[in-house]
């Protein structure tokens, strides 16, 4: 069983990262968590839309997730036999009874969902082994050591779906104190997509276009009130896709600016730069754009709980004197954490929040890995330890012999 190829799959709600353990040379690759219909009716898997079409307004997605819970292997399946043809080398189809999967989980799955997973793993691929997680609790094993301490860490894990918060104590999730703030780059995408419809043009049809625009132009304020007095000087001007030159569109600049046709489309952006990520600091901020909710004085006095309140009452729940060596080590991960400014934002806050003597560090470049690979390395070298990844995975044998409850009982979250 030592010569078991381990392959580590990320399973992203947004993106799946997959790829084989090759030592220095692992690098996973990228393949859309969906499956996608164009405007012409076609359908594609994973990252076929990417290569079959030039026009990318009114494609469709369908996710396999709802709120962030792994519902349908119907949609799933497909895109899996898409990873593992594309995560294969010199055309070699992949054999999963010789392989050793570490896949990725939300935290607090559905224990049937979870099992269903399970079922997949064994009974539909026969993979050899397996060991199920939740992404953050491989980061610790893809931090730098030499700044982090990974004994007591803070993992926020910002993803798609939603943000997490998830201490760490000597490897172990301390899970009475995870806690969850709903608000992930879907919902960012969805109220940019709306603000974006209601000044400008209306874009209710082009998600790949919202994601691009989000993605290039939106920052985290570092005084939010001081900002939006001044707007007019914080615009940023979006060179809008005519799928002749460009089919994602572009931020303009000095640089690209000097050829481009006189009939290109341009949006100008103000305010929405930085009022969409306000929302991990100011969650009410959703119901101000909702006429159902922004008149009703129930929703209004509400005490909604932002980022830096969620992540206080984390740390508070863990034992005394593991508290400040929490705050001094806060790793952050996701793909949402790319927005600019959202580190010193973060630190800032929380420096209001916790006490005066407590060191606050907020960590988010690591080891030149991206945000959003952070949990895959971390998987990756996880399974340069061999031995201890075989004492905490199951086999095949295991599974089929205590049956499918065996891996919830070995791998699911502890009642808290």
């Amino acid at each position: 069983m030592t010569n078991l190829q381990t392959l580590v799959i990320d399973n992203g709600s947004y993106n799946i990262k997959a790829g084989f353990n090759k030592g220095d040379e692992s690098t996973p690759i990228k393949i859309t968590n969906a499956i996608t219909k164009t405007k012409d009716g076609l359908i594609h898997i994973g990252n076929e839309y990417q290569t079959h079409t030039n026009n990318y307004s009114g494609i469709q997605f369908r996710r396999p997730f709802e709120q962030g819970n792994l519902t349908s292997w119907e949609t799933e399946k497909p895109i899996w036999d898409y990873t593992l043809d594309n995560v294969s080398e010199n055309g070699k189809l992949v054999d999963p009874s010789d392989i050793h999967l570490l896949l990725t989980e939300q935290p607090f799955q559905l224990p049937q969902l979870s099992t269903n997973t399970d079922q997949i793993v064994f009974e539909e691929y026969g993979f050899s082994k397996y060991y199920r997680c939740i992404p953050p609790s491989l980061v610790p094993f893809s931090v730098d050591f030499a700044n982090v301490n990974t004994d007591f860490c803070l993992i926020i894990d910002s993803g798609f779906q939603s943000t997490w918060i998830i201490p760490m104590i000597y490897q172990q999730i301390h899970w009475q104190g995870v806690r969850k703030l709903p608000v992930g780059g879907k919902l960012l995408n969805g109220l940019l997509r709306e603000i974006i419809s209601f000044r400008h043009y209306d874009m209710s049809e082009d998600p790949i276009l919202i994601n691009t625009i989000k993605e290039s132009t939106c920052f985290m304020s570092q005084d939010f009130i001081k900002d939006l007095n001044n707007k007019k000087d914080l615009m940023c001007e979006f060179v809008l896709p005519d799928f002749k030159t460009t089919t994602t569109g572009f931020v303009k600049n000095e640089t690209n600016s000097q050829n481009l046709p006189s009939d290109t489309q341009i949006l100008k952006l103000y305010d929405e730069r930085f009022t969409v990520p306000e929302t991990f600091f100011h969650p009410e901020i959703l119901f101000d754009n909702n006429g159902n909710t922004a008149s009703n004085p129930i929703v209004n006095s509400a005490p909604f709980k932002n980022l830096p309140d969620l992540i206080v009452e984390s740390i508070m729940s863990c034992p005394e004197i593991t508290r400040p060596l929490l705050s001094a080590n806060i790793c952050l991960s996701g793909g949402s954490t790319n927005i600019g400014n959202f580190k010193s934002r973060l630190s800032n806050e929380l420096r209001k929040e916790l006490p005066t003597n407590w060191k606050v560090r907020v960590f988010d470049k690591q080891q030149d890995y991206k945000q959003e690979e952070l949990s895959w390395y971390g998987g990756i070298n996880l399974s340069e330890d061999e031995n201890l990844l075989s004492d905490i995975s199951i086999s095949k044998k295991d599974y089929f012999e205590h049956g499918a409850n065996w891996c919830q009982k070995q791998f699911g979250f502890k009642n808290v």
